[in-house]
């Protein structure tokens, strides 16, 4: 078996990119009700961890996440998540027992400086329009990107029918 080793740097104000995908890709989160479902379940960890979403975006097959976990560790906040979305699926009837929406690991990428945080949030940003889902990042509801617009740190316009090329995207 594969021994993982994960990144976990003293720095409270340390910044992770993390990516969960569900097993064999299959489309739980393709609806609004699941979307607002999994929004839900991010806002309840949010508060119960005090952790910081800098950037997010619910995709039907995957969710991208850029959070400062202050002291706790990241794996126990996914573990958290994970379990508490299959939680609600199961209330709702939509996974049975045995069920798996997750696949088993998920994916981390510690930022290292500013120009890596910027690259991060770019991508999740962009990562409804590279998977054909909508035209411009404005147009995809379950992402952080319309807060980022109304800070004032994107225009609305951001990548509106442009393709645009982000290291690493090709991964995804």
């Amino acid at each position: 078996m594969v021994g993982y080793r994960r990144n976990k740097p003293e720095n409270p104000d340390a910044a992770y990119f993390l990516t969960m995908a569900t097993a064999q890709r299959d489309p739980w989160f393709s609806t609004p009700t699941d979307q607002e479902l999994a929004l839900r379940v991010m806002g309840r960890i949010r508060d119960r961890f005090k952790l910081k979403f800098m950037a997010w975006a619910i995709l039907p097959d995957h969710i991208h996440w850029l959070i400062s976990p202050g002291q706790e560790d990241y794996s126990k906040i996914v573990f958290a998540f994970k379990r508490g979305v299959g939680a609600e699926f199961k209330k709702i009837s939509l996974l049975s027992e045995g069920g798996r929406i997750w696949q088993h690991r998920f994916w981390e990428h510690t930022i290292m400086d500013d120009s890596d945080y910027q690259q991060c949030v770019e991508y999740i940003h962009y990562n409804p329009v590279k998977h054909s889902l909508v035209k411009a990042p404005m147009d995809w509801q379950y992402s952080s990107f319309r807060k980022y617009v109304a800070r004032g740190i994107y225009p609305a316009d951001w990548a509106d029918g442009v393709s645009i090329d982000i290291p690493g995207s090709e991964y995804d």
